[in-house]
């Protein structure tokens, strides 16, 4: 197998810390220098690269160069950075003194400097001969006051061992002043590391695999890349998605380990089996030896850099350096060794006064104790009541893996199943609630199980399975029908609220006034998911004050039931409702506020649904690049929802093609559009065709464009926003299509408040009246859909509908705040175009000749004499072009040339 190096591209979590380096060494005129520190894997050569790329980009020279493990000359290190700069080799014989070298080589980077600011790196300076930490000691010195600076860096665990090159380095910290120390990146910054690798290479790792590349990277961000590194290369070689350390720090530690005697062996194993930190009396215990006994052994341990002690009241607490250090150890161990120590540290961690019950339940589980299941479920509904949705996974498998009895394998399965669901690994947690509902079965428990077939169903749908999860519903709710009627009830609202999932809102109607039907006395949990059901069904049919009402009270009821998921999913619903029916600011303030409780309560599944929610707000909004970045986030996220990947990909699409970087993702909405008319999803379809058919249009292929759009604007019986399927279709489609985008428009522009609707009317108004060729009455249609659309808050389509009002100007102002450079460069080659005709229609060719050489720079003088004509004839000309071209500068008139000149 051939493998190659993560990299996450997005220089990610040092922000900060670049603008020092970067103010400091190029907006810096008096030199001076910087030291950098930090351990290993935690981004020092990274920075480097960047500061490097930024301070060359604003005119400084830089040279950069690397200490050797092996091989290093004296001055080496230094020297091959001058050298980078173009400083010349010192010609020293070996009589000269090594201050008049020093000197010699100052005055060589001095004259360097003379021609503008020289920046010298000097990387691993804990590898470095004494002579170049000395050496740059004396260049940060002597040239103080000159455009040269200079950085170095080094690792601080290589140093801490070794006092004389601690005290070399804390000398130059000293004559450099300034020094940055490169702390551990937070979760949040790892997450996003993650997020941007496996957006760049296409791939997805289960919520708990994030967990454990957050927990051993150590907020170092190249041992996370190297962890998910060793990810992928086990899914594609063993199928298996457990991080693994990597090879180059397992060799490291092995070769430290094996350098202790056989004695601290012991006592570093029995460590490794407690965890990452440990105090040497419980260790003690564990062995049946006093602490201080320990204490030798822990002492070499540390002078071979394996681990560290902590600050402690007590002063007993040590820790393995690295979360990876402890697991290299760890393997040190035979199977049957560890297991018979996690066993006896579970005995012992029991008989604590405060029982640490995650801590009992791992090494229980590791240990083979009977009690395991019982402490792993406790752990896991710990974990889950603070949201540690990963951990609690882990141990409710583990938990289950061990039960014996139906009823406890059904309560755990189906806790699974809700983890699993929670983590957005919406696949899996399909399997697991099929596998509950059979095991609550044969426990005899047909009520939970009748229940659990309807959030089978739920999931099945979610998970793009839309014909088997909408059969297995309507299956529950016909066998229901001597039930009883709160089982009925229930049953009926689930369906309602798949049906309006699917596009049928009336059908889902239909559903609900069954259910009212019923009699039943719903408890308030069940009345607030009916409350949420007959809003989203009244949302999606245009009758938006009486959603408002229920959303309203299905939120209130959700809350005092503590029920957060179908909160989520209210405040979702809302916001689509406020898109379609009110103004973006309302409809982003609620998914804003929904997503940021999905991101409080760490509950992916919502976070991957929300998240494309903002970001479809956003690029509405005109804010492209923070779409561009949720939709990255999404497509990082394992959430095996169908339908959210394949709005996802319209989405980005869309994104992309305003700004001008479709790339492949035009072949990828294509294909996803064929899998979404398969499924019947025509909401995903929808979008997904509106996004194809502008990409094709940008394209210049108007025929496939209109194609695409007609292809689902055919089929629709009711349209959802954001419209812009019936949007392309009115740009691109054939008559027919024309006239079917516009009758969906009007159904939804009657509603109230449908202030989209409106624009999106009056824009395919406008471009019927261009194409009947009359002008006055498409501008005055045009117009009034920029006012639709800018009371909406529809930033991006009010641009375009002062295009076709003949604003352009406004447009474009529009589109640059955006970022939309496909728009602005588009409608700049018309407008270059339309201004080329008209100097073709009303220069002479004389005042033609004349203008371009005007525009060049050339002074009257020069143009007359160029043209054997008189200086008052020249400025004559200019007059009149300045007049027929409505320019009134040299540079107006050159840019007016330019942009004619490109779109020619």
């Amino acid at each position: 197998m051939i493998t190659t190096g993560v990299l996450c591209r997005e220089f990610l979590g040092r922000g900060e810390e670049t603008a020092y380096l970067v103010d400091r060494a190029a907006g810096n005129p008096s030199g001076g220098g910087v030291v950098l520190r930090g351990g290993a894997g935690i981004g020092k050569t990274r920075l480097i690269d960047e500061v490097s790329t930024i301070i060359r980009e604003r005119g400084a020279r830089v040279g950069v160069s690397r200490a050797r493990e092996y091989a290093n000359a004296p001055y080496l290190a230094v020297e091959e950075a001058l050298h980078e700069l173009g400083v010349p080799d010192i010609a020293v014989g070996a009589e000269t003194e090594k201050g008049q070298r020093f000197a010699a080589i100052a005055a060589a980077v001095r004259e360097a400097a003379g021609d503008g600011p020289v920046v010298a790196i000097v990387e691993d300076l804990h590898l470095a001969d004494g002579g170049s930490v000395e050496l740059l000691r004396f260049l940060i010195d002597r040239l103080a006051g000159t455009p040269a600076f200079f950085i170095a860096t080094y690792r601080t665990e290589d140093v801490e061992a070794d006092s004389l090159r601690a005290a070399m380095l804390a000398a130059l910290e000293h004559e450099a002043g300034h020094v940055l120390t490169l702390a551990p990146l937070p979760d949040a910054m790892i997450d996003r590391i993650v997020d941007a690798v496996l957006a760049d290479v296409g791939r997805r790792v289960p919520a708990a695999t994030r967990a454990r590349i957050r927990e051993l990277s150590d907020g170092r961000p190249l041992f996370a890349e190297e962890l998910l590194r060793g990810v992928l290369e086990r899914i594609d070689r063993e199928g298996m998605y457990e991080p693994s350390v990597p090879n180059s720090i397992r060799a490291s530690v092995r070769e430290r380990f094996s350098a202790l005697e056989s004695i601290d062996r012991d006592i570093l194993l029995q460590a490794a089996v407690v965890g990452r930190r440990f105090s040497a009396a419980f260790v003690g215990a564990l062995l049946g030896r006093a602490p201080e006994d320990l204490y030798p052994s822990l002492r070499r341990a540390r002078e071979l850099q394996l681990i560290v002690e902590e600050d402690d009241a007590q002063g007993d607490a040590f820790a393995f350096r690295h979360a990876l250090t402890r697991e290299a150890v760890y393997a040190e161990l035979l199977r049957a060794e560890a297991r018979a120590k996690h066993r006896r540290v579970a005995e012992e961690l029991v008989r604590a006064p405060i029982v640490d019950v995650a801590a009992v339940a791992e090494h229980a589980w590791r240990g083979g104790d009977p009690a395991a299941g019982a402490w792993n479920e406790r752990a896991g509904e710990a974990a889950f009541a603070v949201h540690a949705h990963a951990d609690a996974l882990i141990t409710f498998e583990r938990a289950f893996g061990v039960s014996t009895s139906a009823q406890d394998r059904a309560r755990l399965s189906e806790r699974v199943a809700d983890v699993l669901y929670t983590l957005g690994e919406t696949e899996r947690a399909a399997t697991w609630y099929e596998q509950t509902v059979q095991l609550h079965d044969e426990a005899e428990q047909k009520r939970r199980a009748w229940t659990l077939r309807l959030r089978h169903a739920r999931v099945l749908v979610e998970a793009g399975r839309f014909g088997e999860g909408m059969l297995a519903a309507e299956r529950v709710a016909a066998s229901g029908i001597e039930a009883e009627a709160e089982l009925r009830f229930e049953a009926e609202v689930m369906f309602a609220g798949l049906l309006a999932t699917t596009g049928r809102p009336a059908d889902a109607l239909v559903r609900l006034e069954h259910a009212s039907a019923l009699g039943a006395l719903p408890d308030p949990a069940l009345r607030a998911r009916f409350n949420g059901a007959l809003a989203f069904a009244f949302s999606l049919l245009g009758r938006a004050s009486e959603a408002r009402t229920y959303f309203g009270e299905a939120l209130e009821g959700a809350r005092s039931c503590g029920d957060g998921d179908l909160a989520l999913r209210t405040l979702n619903n809302w916001s689509n409702l406020e898109l379609g029916y009110g103004r973006l600011d309302a409809a982003r303030r609620l998914s804003d506020e929904a997503l940021l409780a999905a991101e409080k309560t760490k509950n992916v599944h919502h976070v991957a649904v929300l998240s494309i929610n903002v970001a479809l707000g956003s690029i509405i909004d005109g804010d492209l690049v923070g779409g561009l970045r949720l939709l990255a986030r999404v497509n990082g996220i394992e959430h095996g929802m169908s339908r959210i990947e394949k709005v996802a990909a319209a989405l980005d699409l869309r994104a992309r093609v305003l700004v001008g970087a479709a790339g492949s993702a035009l072949d990828r909405a294509v294909a996803f559009l064929d899998d979404a008319l398969t499924e019947n999803d025509l909401s995903s379809a929808a979008l997904l065709a509106a996004a194809s058919a502008y990409a094709f249009a940008a394209q210049g292929d108007l025929a496939q464009a209109g194609d695409v759009a007609g292809r689902v604007t055919g089929v629709l019986d009711v349209a959802v926003p954001p419209y812009w399927l019936l949007d392309a279709a009115s740009r691109f489609g054939e008559p027919l299509v024309r006239d079917r985008a516009r009758e969906l428009l009007a159904e939804i522009a009657e509603q109230e408040d449908a202030l989209p609707a409106r624009g999106f009317l009056a824009l395919a108004d406008a471009r019927d009246a261009a194409r009947a060729r009359r002008r006055e009455d498409a501008q005055a249609c045009a117009e009034r859909a920029a006012r639709a659309f800018r009371d909406a808050g529809w930033v991006l389509d009010e641009a375009f509908a002062l295009e076709a009002a003949g604003k352009t100007a406004a447009a474009v102002a529009i589109f640059e705040r955006a970022g939309a450079l496909a728009e602005v460069r588009r409608l700049a080659a018309i407008d270059a175009a339309r201004v080329r005709r008209r100097g073709e229609a009303t220069l002479t060719a004389r005042e033609r000749e004349i203008a371009s050489l005007v525009a060049a720079g050339r002074p009257v003088r020069a143009v007359a004499e160029h043209l054997v004509i008189s200086e008052r004839t020249v400025e004559t000309h200019v007059a009149a072009i300045y007049r027929k071209l409505g320019v009134t500068s040299r540079r107006e008139l050159a840019e007016l040339l330019g942009r004619a000149s490109a779109g020619a």
